[in-house]
């Protein structure tokens, strides 16, 4: 048979082997390089500090309640209403000085509302309730029950486990809910540190005889 084509392919396929070869070759030495380039060049990704991640996150869910009926339309207690935001302790925060950008650290924000409801009894949030807000050193919220509670503003705060909830002092802490009650945030990871929500703001001087807002021995209150 005529094996002119065979042999001639067989020929140029022995010419071609080593220039296919270096261009392999050349070409695998290009895709390392590169990948090599690029993965110099690239950093893990940076985070915000926790006061631009508390300025620009959502606060706690907020629903309408016992005064959604009132509303004109009328609407349901367990109906959307808006999202809290942690305006009033940021500004507090910066007014007094209370550093937010310090390296790890974890801090225990209490939105609007509670700062509101606070300050209904209390006056202002001051330099040194801000800074009760800040424990030294990043404490997940799974290990708030071992963990030294030790705060920016020297005390330590008291942490117990009740109703199947974290609390800390006389507020509970990163709770998830159902509507109409309000979640709070737990582990929201900052480039220095953890924020965890509260619903209530926290103060220097608690103790378990204070009970709360307004009782014998509370603190706040006597402020």
């Amino acid at each position: 048979p005529d094996l002119y084509w065979e042999d001639r392919f067989e020929r140029n396929l022995r010419f071609l082997s080593p220039m296919l070869s270096l261009g392999f070759a050349g070409s695998s030495a290009l895709v390392v390089g590169s990948r090599a380039g690029h993965g110099s060049r690239m950093s893990a990704p940076m985070m915000a500090n926790v006061a631009d991640t508390l300025a620009t996150m959502q606060g706690p869910d907020l629903y309408w309640e016992e005064i959604g009926p009132l509303q004109d339309p009328p609407k349901e207690e367990s109906d959307f209403k808006e999202y809290d935001t942690f305006s009033t302790f940021l500004a507090a925060c910066q007014q007094h000085g209370v550093d937010l950008t310090q390296p790890d650290i974890t801090v225990l924000a209490p939105g609007n509302v509670a700062c509101e409801q606070f300050s209904a009894v209390a006056g202002p949030l001051t330099k040194a309730v801000c800074e009760y807000h800040v424990i030294k050193g990043v404490v997940n919220k799974d290990s708030l029950g071992s963990a030294d509670l030790t705060t920016v503003e020297g005390s330590t705060i008291t942490y117990r486990r009740m109703f199947r909830k974290d609390f800390l002092d006389n507020a509970f802490c990163g709770q998830p809910s159902s509507p109409p009650r309000t979640s709070y945030c737990a582990n929201v990871k900052a480039d220095n540190g953890l924020i965890h929500g509260l619903n209530e703001v926290i103060y220097p001087g608690w103790s378990e005889s204070s009970g709360g807002y307004g009782s014998e021995g509370d603190a706040a209150t006597r402020a």
